[in-house]
């Protein structure tokens, strides 16, 4: 029988270094896996199984090359979005009144905020910002109070807030945040604000209930926080070498890290890729 897997993307299929937001090859900065971990994806769908995306990322803003290894599936916004194909499973997303809530929040604390949704990201840089703030977002268009996120996307089609790390101390006191919201750790530099119920390990679910023939075992792979809910959802859940300890402790397995070509090491010793997907 075939086996569903679920991998994260973002320190899981793909390594950041510290530096890059990528992984450095010569002089190139790359934002696909490794040759060793596609070939790894190729050959595991090749041999009849089930690959899915789970990502916190939203689907405008995954590579189509990194789809196109085979993926029949995606998982995104944090299992705000399930789909396989075009066949949508979940979709759950803010309320225009939500997403006006939220952006007079962000102004009042004064933080740096990404809006992304299913098909959009917006930048909310409010004028009550610090001015020493050093940005570490992506270039995405910028709002900087809620006439203006609304004049870039009419129909706030927001799923979830992202902000920074070094400015938790001051969203951690937020109440409106904190009691209406779960605050994901994403890794790297990033917390995320997602509605209560959503999780990557529920949308696993609803992916898993919909194949028409039940996967024999379902693995999934990550290395963060938001991706706990999967790995404890699954049938054999695998913790990347970079994940933290609380991720090491919910899995089944630990493997290494994406800079090691962990994916395709495990699903070598695992016995679903031949031999030579692993670095020596």
């Amino acid at each position: 029988m075939s086996s569903a897997f679920f991998f994260d993307v973002d320190g899981t299929l793909i390594y950041h270094d510290k530096e890059h937001h990528g992984t450095k090859v010569g002089d190139e900065i790359s934002t696909l896996p490794t040759e060793r971990v596609q070939d790894a994806i190729r050959e595991l769908v090749a041999r009849g199984h089930h690959a899915f995306l789970a990502t916190g990322r939203g689907r405008h803003s995954i590579e189509q090359d990194i789809i196109d290894l085979g993926f029949e599936g995606v998982i995104s916004m944090n299992g705000a979005k399930a789909q396989i194909g075009d066949h949508v499973l979940l979709d759950t997303r803010l309320t225009p009144t939500q997403v006006e809530d939220l952006a007079h929040e962000v102004e009042r604390l004064g933080i740096a905020a990404a809006f992304e949704g299913p098909d959009e990201s917006v930048l909310f840089l409010p004028r009550t910002l610090p001015e020493d703030f050093q940005n570490p977002f992506y270039e995405s268009p910028t709002a900087h109070d809620f006439e203006e996120l609304r004049a870039i996307a009419p129909e706030l089609n927001f799923t979830k807030i992202i902000t920074v790390h070094t400015q938790s101390d001051i969203y951690r006191q937020s109440r409106y945040l904190m009691d209406n919201y779960r605050l994901l750790d994403s890794g790297f530099m990033f917390h995320e604000f997602v509605l209560p119920g959503v999780d990557k390990g529920v949308a696993l679910r609803a992916i898993v209930d919909a194949i028409p023939e039940k996967p024999d075992t379902v693995y999934a792979f990550g290395d963060s926080e938001n991706d706990l809910g999967m790995i404890k959802a699954a049938d054999v859940g695998v913790a990347m070498g970079s994940s933290p300890d609380y991720m090491r402790k919910a899995a089944d397995i630990v493997c290494e890290g994406a800079d090691e070509d962990g994916v395709a090491c495990e699903l070598e010793r695992l016995g679903f890729v031949g031999v030579g997907a692993c670095k020596e």
